[in-house]
């Protein structure tokens, strides 16, 4: 699969598990830790997460994830963080990987 293939993937499984409400913001971030997002975001996207942060008074998961979206992870952070992220999600779905 190409690069781009798995960008797109990841994007709507992120996309898809905010939406079904498989896991939260919260746990996008208790993954994708503030020096995940540090080491591998561009240093606009920084600038534009604190920006908005500081319009608004306050740093939450879901500000966070106003700029940084699932195609902006998919594109940005290592695919094994987000992996990460859709496996705990499952798991915590009683959805495991075992054969039946």
């Amino acid at each position: 699969m190409s690069i781009e293939g798995r960008q797109r993937w990841f994007a709507k499984m992120m996309e898809s598990g905010l939406e079904q409400e498989m896991f939260a913001p919260s746990d996008v971030l208790h993954h994708a830790t503030p020096e995940v997002l540090a080491n591998n975001l561009p240093p606009e996207l920084l600038s534009k997460v604190l920006a908005a942060s500081l319009a608004a008074g306050a740093m939450t998961p879901d500000r966070v994830l106003e700029t940084v979206t699932p195609d902006v992870m998919s594109r940005h952070l290592p695919h094994d963080v987000l992996w990460e992220c859709i496996a705990a999600a499952a798991a915590k779905q009683g959805v495991s990987g075992g054969s039946r």
